[in-house]
């Protein structure tokens, strides 16, 4: 979010730093990696709007930049035939009037031949879904952002952010800043600097699993979608690098201090998931596979936190995405600008109040 807002200041004119604690292309936050998912299908009508907004805003950065960075593979969401969300969910897309289509286990099979659902099942395909190049948006962000004047400071950690007669200073190891306006977007590490508001963050630890596809032709974004089983609210990719296929179970991981996180993914979690993707297809992967961590900032309610600080309107924050952030950042950076600038901004953002624990 960090990057996005910074982008979003510098492309509209303001003199602004970025200072991060880590040095470029870091594994330690939430934003590292190949690719995350995006997608329009939530059961909440403030998240539908926020994601077709959003869409977007991909395509626009992705035309000032001049690369993919989104690509919509579609996404098959199944789920047993009770599913109270994959009801509510496909109510939405209904409507909502999203593209979709609905799909029973034969109909599954013929357009995607992977999958193997039972009769106890359903599915449907969003057209308009799929995955963000994580670690390229990333990039076309720094590289947009400098080029409209920012500046980036690395390896510098906040240790304090103190309101002034003229401003606001952040203190950053031996830097010291003395600015107009102050964003924080510090993720896992959020409410340690602002501590008054009494977030109740939970940061956990979330692992990410790595499988090769037995032939990978069969899992290029082509003709192979991202995936979501509701029952399980586990979930997968096509193939980016031409070999293997990225797979995850969502909110299941303990909470950890982010400071002291074990990145080391034991082989049962691997094997858990291997099994998940052999029982709806079989066949597809190899057994054994490779794992990465990441970390989700989670609130009570699993709502945004986005706004200006209740006491002081010079510092606006923004976190807690509750491991569905990533596909927003686009968005959020220019909310949090329009916050800086204008003091306001015309987007629903009243359920994301800061100050709403308190």
């Amino acid at each position: 979010m960090g990057s996005s807002a910074l982008y979003h200041l510098a492309r509209r004119g303001a003199d602004v730093v970025g200072v991060e604690q880590f040095e470029p292309g870091h594994v330690r936050g939430s934003s590292h990696g190949h690719s995350r998912v995006f997608r329009t299908t939530y059961d909440d009508p403030l998240y539908v709007e926020l994601a077709r907004e959003a869409l977007g805003m991909w395509r626009q950065l992705e035309a000032e930049a001049d690369v993919q960075l989104l690509e919509l593979c579609g996404l098959l969401i199944f789920a047993s035939l009770d599913n109270a969300r994959f009801t509510a969910t496909l109510q939405m897309l209904e409507d909502a009037r999203l593209p979709h289509d609905r799909l029973d286990p034969a109909a599954v099979a013929k357009r995607f031949p992977t999958f193997q659902l039972n009769t106890l099942q359903h599915a449907f395909f969003a057209q308009e879904n799929g995955f963000l190049r994580a670690d390229r948006v990333l990039e076309t962000l720094k590289l947009l952002a400098e080029a409209h004047g920012a500046r980036r400071w690395h390896g510098c950690r906040v240790e304090s952010i103190e309101s002034t007669a003229e401003g606001v200073r952040v203190i950053a190891g031996e830097q010291t800043i003395e600015a107009g306006r102050v964003v924080i977007t510090a993720g896992a590490w959020l409410d340690r600097l602002a501590e008054d508001l009494n977030w109740q963050l939970e940061v956990t630890r979330e692992e990410k699993i790595y499988l090769r596809a037995k032939d990978p032709t069969r899992v290029v974004p082509d003709h192979f979608p991202c995936f979501c089983e509701y029952d399980t609210s586990n979930y997968g990719f096509p193939t980016l690098d031409g070999q293997t296929i990225k797979v995850a179970a969502d909110h299941v991981g303990p909470r950890v201090d982010p400071d002291s996180v074990d990145r080391d993914v034991d082989d049962a979690a691997v094997r858990q998931l291997y099994e998940w993707v052999q029982r709806w297809q079989p066949g597809l992967v190899e057994p054994g596979g490779r794992g990465e961590v990441c970390l989700y900032t989670n609130t009570p309610d699993r709502d945004f936190l986005i706004g200006v600080h209740p006491s002081d309107e010079r510092v606006v924050l923004a976190g807690g995405f509750s491991g569905h952030g990533f596909k927003f950042s686009v968005l959020v950076g220019d909310i949090l600008a329009d916050l800086v600038l204008d003091g306001a901004t015309r987007r629903r953002i009243d359920r994301f109040a800061v100050d709403r624990f308190l």
